[in-house]
C-alpha cells in the first residue's frame, strides 16, 4: 500500500447545536439550528487523508447500533479501510457539541466504545497491515495504554509516527521517544510547556520546546497550528519555520484541526517535503472551515482552489529559555 496511513483511534457521532451564541456558565440559550455529523479526532484525520487519496486503514471501536452503520458508510464512502474497526455493545462514542454563528464551539465527548480500545486490539492486527503502510498516525481522544501499544509497535516496525496531542491532557511521557512529528494547536501547545501561545513567534517558542522532546533519530519536528496564521514548523535542530493559511470566511471551525492533521499525514506518507506537506494541510485546513461538519473531506483539487499557500520563509530560531519542556 504505498503512501499507506495506519490511524489507529476515537470515532464518535457528533450531535451539534448551533445558536447565536454560546451559553455562559448555568446559562441556557435557545439553539435554531441542529445537525449530527461523523466525527471524532482520529476518524476525522482518517478520512481527511483518504480523501487527499492516501490509502488508510483505520483502527478503532465503535457501537452495534445506528450510529455505528453512519460512521461505516462515512468511512466508505472517501474509501477508508475499516476492516479492523470492531464493533462494541457500549455503543458509539458521542460528541456532544455546541457551536456558534461564527462556527466557533465547545465539545463534550462522551467515549462509550472508544473506552474500551485496548492494546489486545493493536496485538490482534496482522504483521501484513504494518508491511503495508508508511506511516502511523493516533490522537489521544482513547485509552492511553492503546495508544502507548500503537506507538511501540510503530517504533518495532521502523514507521514514522504523526501525533496529534489532542486533547493534550491525555498526553504521558511514555508516547514521547516513539514520536517522529508532534502537532498541537497553540492552547495545546501552551499547556504542554506553559507558555501563552499567541503568534508564530511565540509558537516558534512553544515550538522548540516541545521538538526538544522527541528522540535523537526517531524525532523530526514539532508542529503548532495557529488557526487562520496558519502553523509553524521546528525541525529538532531548532530551526523554525512560520507557513501561513490562505484567508477564507469562516463557516465552522470543527475539525479543522483534524483535517490538518490528516493531510499531514498523507503528504508525509507520500513522501512529500515537510514545510511543502505543512503548507498543503494549512491550505485544507482553510478550506474545511468553510464548509458545515467536522468530516470536511478536503480534495487537493478543493484546497488548490484557494491558491498556493505563500512560500514560507525561515524565522528566527527560537530562544527555548525558560521554556517548560
Amino acid at each position: 500500500m504505498r503512501g499507506g496511513v495506519l490511524v489507529v483511534g476515537g470515532a464518535n457521532l457528533d450531535l451539534i447545536a448551533v445558536a447565536g451564541r454560546l451559553p455562559a456558565r448555568g446559562e441556557t440559550v435557545i439553539a435554531h439550528a441542529y445537525r449530527e455529523s461523523a466525527g471524532g479526532k482520529a476518524a476525522n484525520l482518517a478520512c481527511a487523508a483518504a480523501a487527499w487519496g492516501a490509502p488508510v486503514s483505520f483502527v478503532g471501536r465503535i457501537g452495534d447500533d445506528s450510529f455505528g452503520d453512519s460512521l461505516v458508510r462515512a468511512w466508505l464512502e472517501v474509501g477508508v479501510d475499516t476492516t479492523y474497526v470492531r464493533r462494541d455493545p457500549a455503543g458509539t462514542g458521542l460528541g456532544m457539541v455546541l457551536m456558534d454563528e461564527r462556527g466557533d464551539y465547545q465539545t463534550l465527548v462522551v467515549p462509550r466504545a472508544n473506552g474500551r480500545l485496548s492494546p489486545d486490539d493493536v496485538a490482534a492486527l496482522p504483521e501484513s497491515v504494518w508491511n503495508d503502510v508508511r506511516l502511523v498516525a493516533l490522537a489521544l481522544e482513547a485509552p492511553i495504554d492503546a495508544m502507548i501499544a500503537v506507538a511501540d509497535a510503530a517504533v518495532d516496525h521502523g514507521l514514522p509516527l504523526v501525533l496529534n496531542a489532542a486533547p493534550a491532557e491525555g498526553m504521558v511521557d511514555e508516547l514521547w521517544p516513539a514520536v517522529s512529528y508532534v502537532v498541537v494547536n497553540e492552547y495545546e501547545a501552551g499547556l504542554l510547556t506553559g507558555l501563552d501561545v499567541a503568534d508564530p513567534k511565540c509558537a516558534g517558542t512553544a515550538g522548540a520546546a516541545l521538538s526538544a522532546r522527541l528522540s535523537v533519530g526517531r524525532g523530526k519536528a514539532a508542529i503548532v497550528t495557529l488557526g487562520a496564521l496558519g502553523a509553524v514548523v521546528v525541525s529538532v535542530d531548532g530551526t523554525a519555520r512560520h507557513v501561513p493559511a490562505p484567508s477564507v470566511e469562516v463557516v465552522d471551525s470543527l475539525g479543522a484541526g483534524d483535517t490538518f492533521v490528516g493531510v499531514l499525514a498523507a503528504e508525509i506518507a507520500a513522501d512529500r517535503e515537510l514545510t511543502r506537506a505543512v503548507d498543503a494541510a494549512c491550505r485544507a485546513g482553510a478550506a474545511a472551515v468553510t464548509v458545515y461538519g467536522a468530516r470536511a473531506s478536503v480534495t487537493r483539487d478543493r484546497a488548490d482552489d484557494l491558491g498556493e499557500g505563500a512560500s514560507p520563509s525561515p524565522a528566527e530560531r527560537p530562544s527555548t529559555k525558560g521554556v517548560q519542556a
